[in-house]
Parts: structure tokens; C-alpha cells; sequence
């Protein structure tokens, strides 16, 4: 038979920080400014961050979200974010123009209240990275 695959589940971040924790990603556990629990960890030397939404109380929380924030000191034109948007191999992630003009990239993942198993989990982590690179080349970062 085979082996049971590990589930995450949002509403247990110390999943996560398993998870992470095994592929060598040094998570940090933390809280955002509300107090959500939040989760940074490395890939290919840099900081992600991994944000927990949907929750009751700072707990029992039911999705997360991948978050990247980019302040690059020059416009990026809204044209280039709604292009981003609009293309269908994209459609897992979008961007977002703050009003001082920074930008922002996120993929949300509805973990509900049953998870998603951790091989599934390492796809979306690829699928984020590589969209995330993909959007870095685009707005030149």
C-alpha cells in the first residue's frame, strides 16, 4: 500500500512550517498586522512570504496566500499589470498597482477545512516560483 501523503491545512500553519522546514526553506512563523498567522521562508536566497487568510479569531484560518511586494523606485505602468492579468497561463496569480506605485503579486490556495496534500502543495510552490520569476522579468525587477 501505499504511503499516506501529508496534509496541509491552513487552519494548522505548523503544517507549513513542517513542510518547510524539510525542503531546507529556514520558515520563520510570525503574525501579520492583524495578527493572522504568517510564515516567511527562503527559496533561492530571497524571503517569501506565505499569509493566512479566512481565519476565526487568528486561528482555524482556511486559505493562505503567496505574497510578493515589489517598491522599484519607477512607475510600472498599469498596462503592464492588466496584461499580466488578462493572460490565461497566468491565471492562478494576479498583480496589483498600489496608489504610491508600488506592485504587488499573489496567488491565493483555498486550503478549506480538509487541506491539500503536500505533493500538491510542493506543485503550487513551483508553479508560484515560476510564475513569480515570470513576473519579475516583466516588470524588471
Amino acid at each position: 500500500p501505499a504511503v499516506a501523503d501529508t496534509v496541509l491545512k491552513a487552519s494548522n500553519p505548523a503544517s507549513f512550517t513542517a513542510f518547510f522546514d524539510k525542503r531546507g526553506s529556514a520558515p520563520q512563523p510570525t503574525t501579520d498586522q492583524v495578527g493572522d498567522p504568517m510564515l516567511i521562508f527562503q527559496e533561492n536566497g530571497k524571503d517569501e512570504y506565505l499569509l493566512f487568510y479566512d481565519c476565526t479569531d487568528h486561528t482555524d484560518c482556511l486559505a493562505i496566500q503567496f505574497y510578493a511586494g515589489y517598491d522599484l523606485g519607477r512607475d510600472v505602468s498599469l498596462d503592464v499589470i492588466n496584461a499580466w492579468n488578462s493572460s490565461d497561463g497566468r491565471r492562478f496569480t494576479r498583480a496589483f498597482k498600489g496608489a504610491d506605485g508600488s506592485v504587488s503579486l499573489e496567488m491565493d490556495i483555498a486550503t478549506s477545512r480538509d487541506g491539500v496534500s503536500e505533493r500538491d502543495f510542493r506543485d503550487l510552490v513551483g508553479l508560484w516560483l515560476l510564475r513569480k520569476g515570470e513576473f519579475e522579468a516583466q516588470i524588471g525587477f
